[in-house]
């Protein structure tokens, strides 16, 4: 037994769990993939801790250990990558990358000395994950550019030590090249210079750092001795990045979910409240004029208890939408109820308040479509304008909430519950129609 590999065991054993215990609650697939990533770390671990002498078992034992390097690193580099949106182009990358990884480490772990066998490696390996790359990424051509430069410098580098009798040093390239690439897709895919991000960035790039550098004090310090701890600190801190990483998006998220409307993400009422507050204060400023609309589908209760809330709430999406193409970019749009919501807008006078206030009711004259079925349902709008209704944020909710319930009184009414043909005619106007 290496009894050197147990503190490093430990830590990766707590590590796994600490991840596995953060899959269990967020579902990402991010998530999912850094755990089978530090799982396959911790049986890389696993593999070199039995002291074997047996040749054959050796070179098992150093085939296991380097293989889950290997798929670890592919592993993370999926992770990041922008162009695995789904469980099937995950698993192409795995194969693309992968796959020739682990038959150039083979070959040196089972002593193939031919150097024809690595340089077919090295022109087929690379035509599969740049294909991948080719076809899926969605980033400029000079971008793509680089993605094919930078894998033909790695062939090269490669290459090199073949051509000149070490092919092993293409296992050092390779596994550098593989946390590079994590390090600056991490980057890329965050784009933030948090701790979390940084540290993990800074881990994988010292990750990457740590196989030319042992293999330069190998060459050149061959007495140095460097303790194996030293050489792991960089795994340590991709792991505490990324779960640094993960903590500073779910207080990103929950900020978020203070200020917004989880089904719609528009601002809710805390968000509206703040905007109309500087609102006033800017149009006192300027002597200009606010808008402030207050929207309520009619009884659109009745959508919820005929096809229930998830019919309901994809209902809402879609008047979200189409409210949102009759407003400006300098606009609010806010959830500020169930089925009611607030537009805040800066207008020049009453008369363009009117305007908007047309806008608004025209937004649902067409039918919406959900699930196959057609939905019509009426909206009554109430307007107050700063400072003719007036002069403070309750001041203007209560006018035009006012106004919203005399349009509401004026509304046509149905007397019950219809079905006439194929189309459900519910009470107070809100018709759905089967397609």
């Amino acid at each position: 037994m290496n009894y050197a590999t147990l503190p490093n065991l430990l830590a990766l054993s707590i590590l796994v769990s600490v991840f596995w215990a953060i899959s269990r609650k967020n579902t990402g697939y991010q998530v999912q993939v850094w755990l089978v990533g530090w799982a396959l770390i911790l049986l890389h671990f696993v593999a070199g801790a039995p002291a074997v002498r047996n040749p054959v078992a050796v070179r098992l034992a150093t085939a296991l250990s380097l293989d889950c390097l290997f798929l670890a690193s592919v592993t993370f580099v999926i992770s990041v990558s922008a162009i695995a949106t789904s469980r099937r182009r995950q698993i192409e990358l795995a194969v693309a990358i992968g796959l020739p990884c682990l038959a150039y480490s083979h070959g040196q772990i089972w002593e193939i000395s031919s150097p024809v066998y690595y340089y077919v490696l090295l022109v087929i390996g690379p035509l599969a994950p740049l294909t991948l790359f080719l076809r899926y990424s969605k980033k400029s051509q000079l971008y793509k550019s680089g993605g094919v430069v930078a894998t033909l410098a790695v062939t090269a580098a490669a290459a090199a030590g073949v051509v000149r009798g070490n092919p092993g040093l293409g296992i050092t390239v390779l596994l550098a090249s593989l946390n590079l690439a994590a390090a600056f897709m991490y980057w890329n895919q965050y784009k933030r210079t948090s701790a979390g991000v940084l540290t993990t960035v800074a881990g994988f790039l010292f990750w990457g750092a740590v196989f030319p550098t042992a293999l330069l004090l190998e060459v050149f310090v061959p007495l140095a001795k460097i303790e194996s701890e030293v050489w792991n600190i960089p795994k340590y801190l991709v792991a505490v990045g990324m779960i640094l990483t993960l903590l500073e998006d779910q207080i990103a998220r929950s900020t978020y979910l203070a200020y917004h409307d989880a089904l719609t993400e528009l601002p809710n009422r805390r968000l509206l409240d703040d905007r109309l507050d500087q609102a006033i204060v800017y149009a006192a400023r300027n002597r200009s004029k606010i808008a402030v609309f207050v929207l309520d589908l009619d009884h659109f209760k009745e959508v919820n208890d005929s096809f229930g809330h998830r019919f309901g709430d994809a209902t809402l999406r879609k008047v979200v939408e189409r409210l949102s193409s009759r407003i400006r970019a300098s606009d609010t749009l806010a959830r500020s109820g169930g089925d009611e919501f607030t537009v805040l807008s800066h207008v020049s006078s009453s008369d363009g308040a009117e305007v908007l206030l047309q806008g608004l009711e025209s937004a649902l004259e067409e039918p919406i479509f959900v699930e196959g079925k057609e939905v019509q349902t009426g909206v009554s709008i109430g307007v107050a304008v700063y400072p003719d209704d007036g002069q403070t944020a309750d001041e203007l909710h209560a006018a035009a909430d006012r106004a919203m319930y005399v349009a509401k009184t004026r509304r046509p009414q149905f007397q019950a519950l219809h079905v006439v043909e194929d189309c459900i005619l519910l009470a107070h106007g809100t018709r759905l129609t089967n397609r």
